[in-house]
């Protein structure tokens, strides 16, 4: 109980942060207003780059470009496992590069289940999930200091449905900074 009471009050705070910062249309916290449209030009959002972010056709290009971006993102999982998809670790990388060379910034990784399975069960998924980005993070080089994990189980869904389709959507991490993204303008 004290436990749950501790990550509620960190929750809390954490929430009461993040709803004074500023963000940009796709979710990044933007110190002074602008957008980063991440793929390493300027862009339609004020010709602002993000440090450390490359080339988008590095990664699959231009329909890739979200995973290119310096923000907040989702990276979404299998039924019922805990391993990071290929295909996410790119974006992942991304988010790496920033937060190591930027050692003010901060990040919630928090764990998100399906419906399906107990409580606790979920709870305990959840976690493992938000732990393997984190340790992804910390495997290019992000300070373990910069990195926060919660596991809300199946307590924060984003698609209410009881199919395939919800249930796909709600397996996820959801990493969000805690600090405000410093980019450097062209």
């Amino acid at each position: 109980m004290k436990k749950l009471l501790q990550v509620l009050l960190v929750s809390a705070s954490l929430i009461t942060v993040a709803a004074c910062s500023t963000t940009n249309p796709n979710g990044a916290n933007i110190s002074d207003g602008t957008a980063v449209d991440g793929t390493g030009g300027a862009g339609a959002n004020g010709g602002v780059v993000a440090s450390g972010v490359g080339d988008a056709d590095n990664f699959g290009g231009a329909g890739n470009a979200k995973a290119m971006q310096v923000g907040n993102q989702s990276y979404y999982f299998d039924f019922n496992k805990y391993d990071v998809h290929s295909e996410d670790l790119p974006s992942i990388k991304v988010q790496a590069n920033y937060l190591a060379t930027h050692a003010d910034g901060k990040t919630l990784l928090a764990g998100n289940t399906d419906e399906r399975g107990s409580r606790e069960y979920n709870i305990a998924l959840g976690n493992k999930r938000a732990q393997s980005i984190a340790e992804q993070l910390k495997a290019d080089g992000v300070s373990t200091n910069q990195i926060t994990t919660v596991s809300y189980g199946a307590e924060k869904p984003v698609a209410l449905g009881h199919d395939e389709a919800a249930w796909s959507k709600n397996r996820r991490v959801d990493l969000t900074y805690q600090t405000p993204i410093t980019v450097a303008k062209k």
